[in-house]
């Protein structure tokens, strides 16, 4: 445990240094800690030998090692927002949405670039979404539409080429499986019935099964996808490693791995070079969890450089994702009021 004053100083090193990538001396710090220089060089040195500074090279002043930047996130860190930020988000919202894709681009993009460094926003979780609506347009002799929607109000489609194996009735006869078998459903549900039930009963529904089995796992293949937004991957190149940036161009991976560095419990989580991911680990992953109305909890993350502006960062993130689901509220009642999602 270090004292009052060896926080005082640790804050300010940390806080002086995200503005100035610049070691910090005894002296700077003389008028803001009331004691001597000597004092604070002890007390400096004391953090060192704590992990909490690191020495520069080329100057007598410290830096804020990775565990410093953790002990100051997770012991000193208030939140706080900028007027001028909050009010470029505000602005930055002010568009009419047509599509609830453009919504979440708009977050990721607007937090990149704020802080010129890497975001990504995740919709909700596939497993946690259900099928509530399931059609089929049949566009010509030779392939079709399927329309399918999700927790009442996400949209999807899905054009495909029809079976030569088909009979004239055996697209309607698709729609009927779907509504017995998968409607209603959770999209967890729904992959394990594609695994085991459908596969049992397709003879039930149709004469020839030829290509009907293959043709299903295509249709909802997709939705067991993440939806992922992911802006700003070049600014990773500043920052981080090639690897970084050729691990956020597998939007998937990046899905897995932020899901599970916020738990069910947490809200707001602050990882500073602690991922398990070599792509990450030296590197702060900044997350916060969003409403999305009507379907559930989606995410707004910050992927930048250990010595990052906290503060700034922080706010950031959370006034963002608190725009963003009054963005999206109104989003969902402008389609409640009998308007349709335009695609």
């Amino acid at each position: 445990m270090i004292t009052q004053r060896q926080n005082d100083i640790l804050n300010l090193i940390v806080e002086m240094f995200t503005q100035t990538h610049e070691p910090v001396g005894s002296k700077t710090l003389k008028d803001a800690i009331d004691s001597s220089s000597a004092t604070i060089r002890n007390d400096m040195a004391k953090l060192e030998k704590l992990g909490l500074l690191e020495k520069a090279h080329t100057s007598s002043g410290r830096m804020p090692s990775a565990a410093g930047f953790r002990y100051f996130v997770e012991h000193s860190l208030t939140e706080s927002a900028d007027e001028a930020d909050v009010y470029q988000v505000i602005k930055a919202f002010d568009f009419e949405a047509y599509k609830f894709e453009d919504i979440l681009k708009q977050a990721a993009k607007l937090l990149s670039d704020l802080t010129g460094y890497s975001a990504v926003v995740l919709d909700v979780e596939p497993s946690n979404q259900r099928l509530t609506s399931f059609d089929i347009v049949q566009l010509s002799s030779h392939d079709a539409l399927a329309v399918m929607t999700l927790d009442e109000s996400k949209s999807l489609t899905v054009q495909f080429a029809i079976p030569k194996s088909f009979l004239a009735r055996d697209l309607v006869t698709l729609k009927q499986l779907v509504a017995e078998r998968l409607l209603g459903n959770s999209l967890m549900t729904i992959h394990y019935k594609l695994r085991t039930e459908i596969p049992q009963v397709i003879q039930h529904y149709f004469k020839t099964v030829d290509g009907v089995l293959e043709l299903i796992d295509y249709l909802f293949q997709s939705l067991f996808d993440e939806t992922v937004f992911v802006a700003g991957k070049v600014h990773s190149l500043n920052y981080a490693t090639l690897d970084t940036y050729q691990f956020l161009d597998d939007k998937q991976a990046v899905a897995r791995v932020l899901r599970d560095s916020l738990s069910d419990e947490e809200v707001t989580s602050v990882q500073v070079a602690d991922s398990k991911v070599a792509a990450l680990s030296d590197l702060t992953v900044l997350s916060r969890k969003f409403l999305i109305p009507y379907r559930g909890i989606g995410s707004l993350t910050l992927i930048g450089p250990i010595d990052m502006d906290y503060k700034r960062s922080i706010s950031l993130v959370n006034v963002i994702s608190r725009v963003l689901a009054a963005k999206l509220t109104d989003y969902y009642r402008y389609l409640n009021s009998n308007h349709y999602e335009v695609h």
